[in-house]
């Protein structure tokens, strides 16, 4: 074997680390970062916590501030948990980067105010698509949505409760703030 038989694969191999593409397992990280974020502004009903992983502009943050905004309307918050994530695949485009994984989460809602459950908790099994742009020389989530139809576990959310129970959510019990 000549020394160029041996060079030109590692430089062909060094080449292409140079050209920026993402690897599945920093498709991974990015799909970890925003899920941990989204999922700590769901338990704190703090919707600034996405700011660093949701473009400014996104579907994605006007859906969460909607569905953050119902729950803190309500009293409660989402104690949501991801349990498992596999990346099916990974495109990258010109400013553009598209990851499907599958995943499982384990969610439950909980009273601000107590902490204690309301409803039945859940285990669900999605296939997402996440649509990531570069912004500010970053990959910030555009829009996510379902590859496959979900897998719900529970049957009942706690905003289909008639006004008097939800009314019973959302107030503290007397002596509370």
């Amino acid at each position: 074997m000549t020394l160029r038989t041996c060079f030109l694969p590692l430089l062909l191999a060094a080449l292409g680390l140079g050209c920026g593409r993402v690897s599945e397992t920093q498709a991974r990280n990015l799909v970890v970062r925003y899920n941990e974020a989204v999922s700590e502004a769901y338990r704190k009903n703090d919707i600034l916590l996405i700011d660093p992983v949701v473009g400014p502009n996104a579907p994605d943050g006007r859906r969460l501030t909607g569905l953050i905004g119902v729950h803190a309307d309500m009293g409660i918050a989402l104690d949501a948990h991801l349990e498992s994530l596999e990346v099916a695949g990974v495109e990258e485009g010109k400013g553009e980067l598209r990851v499907r994984t599958r995943e499982q989460w384990r969610y439950r809602d909980v009273q601000v105010a107590t902490g204690a459950q309301v409803g039945e908790a859940s285990v669900d099994r999605y296939e997402m698509l996440y649509l990531f742009r570069k912004q500010k020389g970053a990959w910030m989530v555009e829009e996510t949505s379902f590859a496959a139809p979900p897998q719900v576990g529970r049957k009942e959310i706690p905003w289909t409760m008639d006004a008097k129970d939800a009314h019973s959510i959302a107030t503290p019990p007397p002596g509370k703030p």
